[in-house]
C-alpha cells in the first residue's frame, strides 16, 4: 500500500503462503523455490524474474511446494549448502524493497 516493491519467498513444503495468496495446487506450479536453489545447485544461470508470481494484492511471490522436502536431500551433500539461498537473494534483492521469508516450524535445514 504505500508503494514498496516486496517479494515473499515461501520456505515451507506444504506450501502455506503459497496457498494463502490464492495459489491452491502449489505441487502444479512448474517453477519454485525449490526448482531455483536446485538451477543454483548445478550451476545453472537464472532468468531475472524467474519463477516470481505476481499478485494481484500488489506483493511478488516465490512460491514453494512438496519438492522443497526433496531439496533438504540434496543439500545434505551439498558444498556450502547453507549458502544456497544467499545466493538466490543476490539475483532479485535490488528489485525489492523487502524480501520477506515464511518459514515453517522446523529443526531441518
Amino acid at each position: 500500500k504505500k508503494g514498496r516493491r516486496v517479494l515473499l519467498i515461501d520456505m515451507d513444503a506444504q506450501g502455506s503462503l503459497t496457498a494463502s495468496l490464492g495459489y491452491q495446487q502449489p505441487d502444479q506450479i512448474e517453477e519454485t523455490i525449490s526448482t531455483l536453489l536446485g538451477k543454483i545447485i548445478q550451476d545453472v544461470p537464472l532468468t531475472p524474474g524467474e519463477g516470481i508470481l505476481r499478485h494481484a494484492e500488489g506483493v511478488d511471490l516465490l512460491p514453494a511446494n512438496i519438492e522443497l522436502s526433496g531439496l533438504e536431500v540434496t543439500l545434505v551433500n551439498t558444498m556450502s549448502r547453507e549458502t544456497m539461498l544467499r545466493e538466490y537473494l543476490k539475483t532479485v534483492r535490488n528489485q525489492y524493497d523487502v524480501i520477506l521469508l515464511d518459514c515453517c516450524p522446523s529443526l531441518g535445514m
